[in-house]
């Protein structure tokens, strides 16, 4: 159908042209300079031009986005091959797909287009979904943001990908009936905001409270007549609701929720309520995180409390102990036989071991309370304090000390000096009959550093590496190694603080060597 004129040969061209009008594609004709030559209706309401506006246009020119350009090659195979091509394209100003095939001829084209809206539609919901799932993630994977802030982000999220007015995130008192509002987005008009507090048994969410599931309603007239006295419902309009149940240790804490004064038009689909309920899960597992945190908190507090507490009271006999027991080796030393004056060494030695595991109780408690912010360290510098500090022992007892190049790390300096400290005195202290040799090394282990401390000492037995860890728990007697039993447990809160784990791999009588991790520092701050 090449001409205008005579679009199929002999028969005449208004009537053939009414049956292409009644053809339910678009359907036009080309010449061999690529000119309109003939359009039907659906192809007018295509180009959004008429035929007469069209006709001996160039159709790269008119439709460069539609029929045009986009499918050039396949115009220009059809016309060198003589052969039928099909075609798919998406025309961004129609936000559609068009899929149409190009009939060749001696002098032109005719080409038939349909617009597949369904298609289209699927596409537009998977670029919204994949959007939402998108903007959900920065939110969530953001570390400037509060807790609330991402919750208000949130709700905006969820709410407009489901098609709502109004987002809540709720706290519920279920013995007092009462349904608080911690978080609100909602019209600039609406009469909620965050703080206000209604019964739970006028709205929805007790459904969602008392079975613990999702509640989907797209009309509730329709689907939920048995809530529709409801106040919520019949006082302040609900008409649509999408709700999951927040947990925090395993009870329900509130809900998170998504309403409109309006019934949803459609059905929530399945995916929009995985959506909902994937982030509930989300939120309620920070929730869950930020109660424990709390209760570690306090707990932290208490623990400090006792132990300052215990120091205060503890010490000042200790004190009054040692000082009567030396004002009596003083004054009675020269009458006392060799049995008395052991006595007094062991009471003393007890009283000042008693000093050393209520001060190492005072660090323990204090690890996470008067600890300083997290920031980047060099343990280089670390190690080479802490070998100062042991510089006479290690001339003592003739030890070889090797480090190698040690990595920046995210911590907090002074604890990680006491980690240092106490492990390497550990090498030295239990080394055996030998002169000391002890090996300090790191290993990159994706996003921590894994930093090891080893030494060919007594080593421990393999049932009892756990146990070194735990308060005051000692392998040997005092007569054979000095300590208070709390320097490995003071080290484990340390590593824990920073977010890494420690362990010991050893052997008995093959020495032990001591791995923890610890975060990485970013290359800009190292």
């Amino acid at each position: 159908m090449p001409g205008r004129t005579d679009p199929s040969g002999p028969h005449d061209s208004d009537a053939l042209a009414a049956v292409y009008d009644r053809v339910t594609d678009a359907v036009f004709a080309l010449d061999e300079e690529w000119q309109f030559t003939f359009c039907n209706e659906q192809a007018e309401q295509l180009l959004d031009r008429s035929e007469a506006d069209v006709l001996g246009t160039v159709v790269w020119e008119v439709t460069p986005d539609v029929i045009g350009s986009a499918v050039r090659t396949e115009y220009e195979r059809a016309m060198e091959t003589q052969e039928p091509v099909g075609f798919e394209t998406v025309a961004e100003s129609l936000d559609s797909r068009l899929v149409g095939r190009a009939y060749p001829s001696e002098t032109g084209l005719t080409v038939t287009v349909r617009i597949d809206t369904e298609r289209a539609r699927r596409t537009e919901r998977l670029r919204d979904r994949e959007r939402a799932l998108q903007d959900a993630y920065e939110v969530i994977a953001d570390p400037d943001r509060q807790f609330d802030e991402k919750i208000d982000s949130l709700l905006g999220v969820v709410r407009r990908t489901i098609g709502t007015d109004y987002a809540t995130l709720s706290r519920i008192h279920e013995d007092a009936d009462e349904y608080i509002f911690e978080a609100v987005d909602a019209p600039a008009d609406a009469d909620l905001e965050m703080g206000d507090t209604a019964p739970l048994s006028a709205t929805n969410c007790e459904r969602a409270v008392d079975t613990e599931q999702t509640l989907v309603i797209e009309d509730v007239d329709r689907d939920a007549p048995e809530l529709a006295d409801r106040a919520g419902n019949a006082e302040w309009g609900i008409s649509c609701y999408l709700g999951t149940p927040i947990s925090v240790d395993d009870e329900v804490y509130g809900t998170f929720c998504f309403y409109d004064l309006d019934a949803h038009v459609d059905e929530f689909s399945d995916w929009e309520v995985t959506f909902v309920e994937l982030l509930g899960n989300w939120v309620s597992s920070e929730l869950e995180r930020h109660h424990s945190e709390r209760k570690l908190e306090a707990s932290n507090e208490r623990l400090e409390q006792f132990a300052n507490a215990a120091s205060h009271d503890l010490k000042e006999p200790l004190r009054m102990v040692s000082s009567y027991l030396t004002l009596l080796e003083n004054r009675y030393g020269d009458e006392l036989d060799a049995d008395g004056r052991e006595f007094i060494e062991f009471a003393v030695d007890g009283a000042d071991r008693m000093q050393a595991m209520i001060d190492g109780l005072l660090a323990y408690s204090r690890v996470e309370t008067r600890g300083d912010p997290l920031e980047p360290v060099d343990l280089n510098a670390v190690f080479a304090d802490v070998r100062n500090d042991l510089e006479l022992r290690l001339e003592e007892t003739d030890a070889t000390l090797s480090s190698e190049s040690l990595p920046w790390v995210e911590g907090d300096a002074d604890q990680l000096r006491q980690l240092v400290q106490n492990l390497l005195s550990n090498a030295l202290e239990y080394s055996g009959d030998e002169p000391p040799r002890i090996c300090v090394e790191a290993r990159r282990e994706g996003s921590d550093w894994l930093i090891s401390v080893s030494d060919d000492g007594i080593g421990i037995p393999p049932d009892d590496e756990e146990r070194v860890f735990e308060v005051f728990e000692r392998l040997h007697t005092r007569e054979e190694h000095a300590g208070t039993g709390i320097g490995l447990t003071l080290c484990r809160r340390i590593v824990e603080r920073h977010g890494g784990e420690i362990w010991v791999d050893s052997e008995l009588d093959e020495g032990a060597t001591f791995r923890f991790t610890l975060p990485a520092a970013t290359a800009d701050e190292s």
